[in-house]
C-alpha cells in the first residue's frame, strides 16, 4: 500500500503542538528572562518571544483557511526570528548589541544609498538626507556608549553560527526563493496551461493534485518552522538557565519529528516510484 497524507489530521496535530509550545514557553519565559545577562538581551528576547507567538497564531489561522502562499511566507519569517532569538541568547550580551548596531547601520546605509541614487539622477530628497543623518547620529551615539561591537552576521553566517547550515539549504533558502517571486508556482502553472491545451481532463486532474501538493508543502514547512521555534527556545534555556529541566521539550520534539518524517517518507517513496516508472502521482493520495 502506497503512503498517503491526511492534511486535515496533520493541520490539527500542528495546531495542537503549537499550543503546547505556547504553554511550554509561557511556563518558563519569566525564568529565562530573569537569567538574561544584560538589559538589551532581556528586552530583545522578550520581544522575539512575543513576535513568534503572534506569527505562529497567524500561521495557524492560515491552516484553517488553506492559505498556503501566506503560510509559506509566515514559515520563512518564523524560522528567521527563531534564529535571531537564539543567536542573541548565545553570549553575555554582545550579540544583542550587534543586532542593535546593525539597525542603526542599516538606516545610515539606506539613506546614503538613496541619496547617491537621487544625485545620479540630478535629484534630491530631504527625506533621504534626513535618514542618512539620523542613522549617522544614532550610530555615533551607539559607538560612544558601546565601543568595539562586532557586526551582526548576515543570514547565512547567522545560520552557520547556530549550527543550522543544513536547515538553511534544505528549508530556509528554498522558502526565500519561493516567497521572493513565487516562481515555482508560476513555472508549474505555465506547464499546466500547456497540459490543458492538450487534454482538459488531464489538466484538471493535474491542477487538483498540484493544489493539494502545494498545501502539503506549506503544512510541512510550517511544521519545520515551529520545530525550529521550539529548538531555539530550548537552546536559549540551555544557554541562560542550564539547570532548567522539562521533559515536555523532548516530547514535543519527538511528535514534530514523527510528523515531519511522515511527510519525508511520503515524498521520498513517491519520487522513487515516479523515477522507476512503477507509480503515478495519483497513486499517492493527499486527503484535504
Amino acid at each position: 500500500m502506497k503512503p498517503f497524507i491526511d492534511l486535515k489530521q496533520d493541520s490539527q496535530e500542528i495546531k495542537n503542538l503549537n499550543q503546547q509550545i505556547n504553554d511550554w514557553v509561557g511556563k518558563h519565559k519569566e525564568t529565562l528572562l530573569d537569567n538574561t545577562r544584560s538589559d538589551p538581551q532581556r528586552i530583545i528576547i522578550r520581544r522575539y518571544l512575543s513576535v513568534l507567538y503572534e506569527l505562529c497564531r497567524q500561521a495557524c489561522a492560515c491552516l484553517d483557511t488553506k492559505s498556503f502562499s501566506t503560510l509559506e511566507a509566515m514559515s520563512r519569517v518564523i524560522i528567521e526570528q527563531s534564529a535571531n532569538m537564539l543567536y542573541v541568547s548565545m553570549d553575555k550580551g554582545d550579540n544583542a548589541l550587534a543586532l542593535l548596531r546593525s539597525s542603526k547601520q542599516l538606516t545610515e546605509n539606506n539613506g546614503k544609498d538613496w541619496s547617491t541614487y537621487l544625485a545620479s539622477q540630478g535629484a534630491v530628497n530631504p527625506a533621504a538626507q534626513g535618514r542618512q543623518k539620523s542613522g549617522t547620529t544614532m550610530l555615533a551615539r551607539f559607538d560612544k556608549r558601546w565601543p568595539n561591537i562586532g557586526r551582526y552576521p548576515g543570514t547565512k553566517g547567522l545560520f552557520r553560527a547556530l549550527g543550522w547550515e543544513s536547515h538553511y539549504y534544505a528549508f530556509y533558502s528554498p522558502l526565500c526563493d519561493s516567497v521572493h517571486s513565487f516562481s515555482d508556482e508560476m513555472s508549474v502553472l505555465v506547464d499546466l496551461g500547456e497540459l490543458f491545451s492538450i487534454s482538459m481532463t488531464e489538466g484538471e486532474e493535474a491542477l487538483i493534485y498540484w493544489n493539494k501538493e502545494r498545501l502539503r508543502l506549506a503544512i510541512y514547512h510550517y511544521a519545520i518552522a515551529i520545530g525550529l521555534r521550539a529548538e531555539a527556545f530550548s537552546r536559549c534555556c540551555n544557554f541562560l538557565v542550564p539547570d532548567l529541566t522539562d521533559d515536555l521539550a523532548e516530547s514535543l520534539s519527538k511528535k514534530l519529528n514523527e510528523l515531519i518524517m511522515r511527510h519525508d517518507n511520503f515524498d521520498h517513496t513517491r519520487l522513487e516510484g515516479l523515477n522507476s516508472g512503477t507509480a503515478k502521482f495519483e497513486d499517492f493520495l493527499i486527503n484535504t
